[in-house]
């Protein structure tokens, strides 16, 4: 880093210490300024005292201005001693850190305070200046008076501007500071939404692929468990189905965890297509469910929206295995039409008892996917009939 940046940073870490080091440096600068009324002890106590209120500049830079000013007034009007040595740098100090640190009212009231001040100096000028020549006219007085008063009112007023600016810049790099930091806060909020998002995602693939083919794996095992006394065959087929699903299973499931393993967004990913329910359909019906299929018309959805299809049908004919396994028929029918497409699952096993608890998020995981492409979904007893199970979803055609 430059030295001058090092130095600056230091000033302003360091704003007590660095203003009393300012206000020594400038004790020397006064005595060098000064050094011709050496053997003045009334100069010497006036600059002392009004020099002493400099070092809580930074504390209280409107009261100090304020009782510096007075002091060097009290000075000029009462011992008529001008401390010019120490107001050549300590009247723009007090100025400009008034500038950056005052309220806006307070800041102008010291401007114009050392304005006035200034005035003075230059009509105080034949008592502690014009007095050195023997005789000087009312003409001179008047360009020396002038000349001091204009001379320390652009010095004033080049101190004050200075700090206003300096003001104004410090204001900007405190709110490019506040909207970094804003900045930071939402990018965490984002990246933390879009992980809840993506545990969600992974939730929901997570649920379809492992408790479909592990409900039809539980099924038939219970099956050939059933039918091992009576008819071994019939078990030893039951056996190599659930080896079939199983392998199914684990294939799509490393598919899966290949997907979410790899950086390319691009790669490919186990997106099954509305063609594949027929196999959900068969693993059912292997499983001793009878299942009736229909399809009416060509799907006209996006292939997220066929997925979403496909996971309702999934999840259905899954529940229909763990809540209504005494259902005596299911039926998956499809109806696709231009805007959109529509599917309804009925199974009439909604009286039965369940071998397993009721709850879970596959439902819930459903919702959220068909909300995510406009749908709408539907579940519950039909209203004529209780004891038939309705799952209905719509949704919406691929806009062209």
């Amino acid at each position: 880093m430059v030295l001058h940046l090092r130095l600056a940073q230091w000033i302003e870490n360091h704003p007590h210490i660095s203003n009393a080091l300012l206000v020594l440096v400038g004790g020397f600068v006064t005595i060098f300024f000064t050094v011709s009324a050496l053997w003045d002890g009334v100069t010497w106590w006036c600059m002392l005292v009004c020099w002493l209120p400099l070092f809580f500049r930074r504390a209280a830079p409107t009261v100090v201005a304020y009782l510096h000013g007075a002091l060097v007034l009290l000075s000029l009007l009462a011992f008529n001693v001008a401390p010019v040595g120490l107001c050549l740098w300590s009247v723009p100090c007090v100025v400009y850190t008034a500038a950056i640190r005052s309220p806006r009212r307070a800041r102008r009231g010291v401007y114009l305070a050392a304005l006035l001040g200034s005035a003075v100096l230059g009509w105080r000028s034949n008592h502690w200046f014009l007095f050195l020549p023997e005789n000087y006219s009312t003409a001179e007085w008047a360009i020396v008076g002038t000349m001091f008063g204009v001379s320390s009112a652009a010095c004033i007023t080049v101190a004050y501007l200075a700090g206003d600016l300096a003001r104004g810049r410090r204001q900007r790099r405190e709110q490019l500071e506040d909207r970094a930091r804003r900045l930071e806060i939402e990018r965490e909020q984002e990246v933390r939404m879009a992980a809840q998002d993506e545990r969600a995602r992974i939730a929901r693939e997570m649920h379809d692929v492992v408790a479909h083919s592990l409900s039809v794996v539980i099924a038939q095992a219970d099956g050939a468990r059933y039918a091992a006394a009576s008819d071994p065959g019939v078990a030893v087929a039951t056996l190599g189905t659930i080896a079939d699903t199983a392998r199914g299973s684990l294939t799509e499931m490393r598919r899966l965890l290949g997907v979410l393993r790899t950086e390319d967004a691009t790669g490919t990913s186990p997106v099954p297509q509305l063609e594949q329910i027929e196999h959900l359909v068969a693993s059912v019906r292997d499983a001793g469910l009878p299942v009736e299929h229909r399809v009416n018309g060509e799907p006209a959805l996006s292939a997220g929206a066929q997925l979403t299809l496909y996971r309702v049908a999934q999840e259905a004919l899954t529940n229909v295995l763990k809540h209504a396994w005494q259902a005596s028929s299911v039926r998956i029918v499809v109806e696709h039409r231009p805007d959109g497409s529509w599917a309804e699952i009925t199974n009439d096993g909604a009286a039965s008892t369940s071998r397993t608890p009721r709850g879970g998020y596959g439902l819930q995981g459903l919702r959220e996917r068909v909300d995510l492409h406009g749908g709408s979904l539907t579940a519950g007893p039909h209203p004529d009939r209780p004891d038939v199970f309705v799952v209905r979803v719509t949704l919406p055609g691929e806009e062209k």
